[in-house]
């Protein structure tokens, strides 16, 4: 009996006489035989798994708990909207791209955060594997990007700010080319351009845990720039050290937003914070990389506006 005579049973094509394919299929049944789902995939070109990656560091306290809060998030969006639409989620764990990315047996991927000074994109991308970026920017034609509109988050923070008669604000943000320190920098100096006010820019070092990176900066911060009423720190892992330090020094005169998650929360008392509207950006990018695996067909970008989350404390 041929190979293809086999096939044409196991997966109910070809014209075969009834009798071969039932004794077929009762000798694959009896062996336990079950058919290769990624070797079908890569047949057909209807695999049905995903994957989503993260560049998630590994921190202390509050900083990975706060990390893990938004990632954790992300993921549980984007695997009810990829379960809804018949395809499995895989978490990757971050690593060394060059250990892992060969192998990575996943049919696209969603990629979260990504570092502009590694090549990851590239590396997915030049596998053949379609990529949606979440929260990142890309120049490659080859793929699509879902983030939030950044000069929107600033206008938020620093429009309410304002609103409060806060005259005065700062930028606590690492010195990164992610979108959330990049984007948000580029958003905040036009923004005091536009308002005829004086930049006030602390930098967080990124080599350090960023709690600690974020109580480094806000000692900065004060030593330079005294007389700052407000601060908007868009990392709330960042935040959590900014917070550390205004409540040492005293200052709980300095108003404080960040993004909203489990650090802002559960913050006493709890912080007016930026909806990222990270769990829309994770559907928003499942079905842009669902429809690229159906269609062959790079989708447009999108682009989420920001809101605020009022909790300011009655002055």
């Amino acid at each position: 009996m041929s190979v293809a005579t086999v096939s044409h049973a196991l997966n109910g094509k070809g014209r075969l006489d009834h009798r071969t394919r039932e004794r077929i299929l009762r000798v694959a049944a009896d062996l336990g035989y079950r058919a290769d789902p990624r070797a079908r995939a890569l047949r057909t070109g209807s695999g049905t798994v995903l994957g989503i990656v993260a560049s998630l560091m590994s921190d202390e306290g509050a900083d990975h708990d706060g990390r893990l809060d938004w990632y954790m998030r992300t993921a549980a969006a984007a695997a009810t909207e990829s379960i809804n639409a018949g395809y499995a989620l895989t978490l990757v764990p971050p690593s060394d791209p060059a250990s892992w990315v060969p192998g990575l047996a996943v049919d696209g991927v969603l990629l979260v955060d990504p570092d502009p000074d590694d090549d990851l994109i590239d590396r997915l991308a030049d596998r053949g594997l379609p990529v949606v970026v979440i929260s990142g920017d890309s120049d490659r034609p080859d793929v699509a990007t879902v983030s939030l509109d950044r000069d929107s988050a600033v206008e938020c923070a620093l429009g309410h700010f304002l609103a409060r008669g806060r005259s005065r604000p700062a930028l606590i943000v690492d010195a990164g080319r992610r979108q959330t320190a990049a984007g948000t920098r580029r958003a905040y100096l036009a923004w005091c351009e536009r308002h005829g006010l004086p930049p006030r820019i602390a930098v967080a070092d990124a080599g350090r845990a960023r709690g600690e990176a974020g109580r480094r900066a806000a000692v900065e911060l004060l030593q330079h720039f005294p007389d700052t009423d407000c601060v908007y720190a868009p990392l709330d892992s960042i935040a959590h050290g900014v917070a550390a330090t205004l409540t040492a020094a005293g200052r709980a005169d300095i108003g404080l937003i960040t993004a909203d998650g489990m650090i802002a929360r559960l913050h006493h008392p709890p912080l007016t914070a930026i909806d990222t509207k990270r769990e829309q950006q994770a559907v928003a990018a499942t079905r842009l990389l669902i429809a690229r695996l159906r269609t062959g067909v790079t989708q447009p970008s999108e682009v989420f506006t920001a809101d605020l989350i009022v909790r300011d404390p009655p002055e």
